[in-house]
């Protein structure tokens, strides 16, 4: 697997293809379309059946597979501009707001009742295929986030050179990193050299 999935909500996994956004290099992860389908695989919202059909189409149809990255992207750009905000304790503006009530009415869905293992449940799915699917998926759950108790827990890596984002499902919300094998460890072996000459 080429993408990690580390944040609890798919909104946010969508936003960490970009691994720091304040940096002059953000190590943008989203470089072509096939990107981006790969992307959708991991998250299991494409399978793998859809992930070569939709590939092969857009080899064949090159400024259609443009405009479908740009989509995707500023998709990323607009929940990341959100979520970060929010982790960073700033209210959503009602601009955001617009912005991402436009792009969910782009992606139509479908409400559907079905027999659950406790009663009858709904559940919205995509009235499109392809990466309208994708799309769908990761702003209903924007949006079902935004809606939640769970907003108050969406968190920025506290690595001064990652800003991925996270909710912070810890039981006293002490969760400082995105992943504390990876960023973790290396903020703690940093402030142990830094210790460490300090000392000398």
């Amino acid at each position: 697997m080429r993408f990690e999935f580390i944040a609890g909500a798919l909104c946010l996994e969508l936003a960490n293809t970009i691994h720091d956004s304040h940096a002059e290099d953000p190590g943008e992860e989203l470089h072509a379309v096939a990107d981006l389908l790969q992307w959708a695989k991991e998250a299991r919202l494409l399978s793998l059946a859809d992930h070569d059909r939709l590939g092969a189409h857009y080899e064949r149809h090159p400024r259609e597979a443009a405009a479908a990255l740009a989509k995707g992207t500023a998709v990323r750009d607009l929940l990341l501009a959100i979520f970060a905000g929010v982790a960073s304790g700033r209210p959503v503006s009602s601009r955001r707001l617009s912005e991402l009530n436009s792009a969910l009415a782009q992606t139509p869905g479908l409400l559907r009742v079905h027999k659950g293992s406790d009663g009858i449940e709904t559940e919205w799915t995509s009235a499109a295929d392809g990466l309208q699917r994708v799309l769908f998926a990761v702003l209903t759950s924007a949006a079902d986030l935004l809606a939640s108790e769970r907003l108050g827990r969406v968190r920025e890596c506290a690595s001064a050179e990652c800003t991925w984002l996270f909710v912070d499902e810890s039981r006293n919300r002490s969760r400082r990193w995105c992943d504390m094998s990876a960023c973790g460890n290396r903020m703690k072996a940093r402030r142990h050299y830094q210790r460490a000459r300090a000392a000398q």
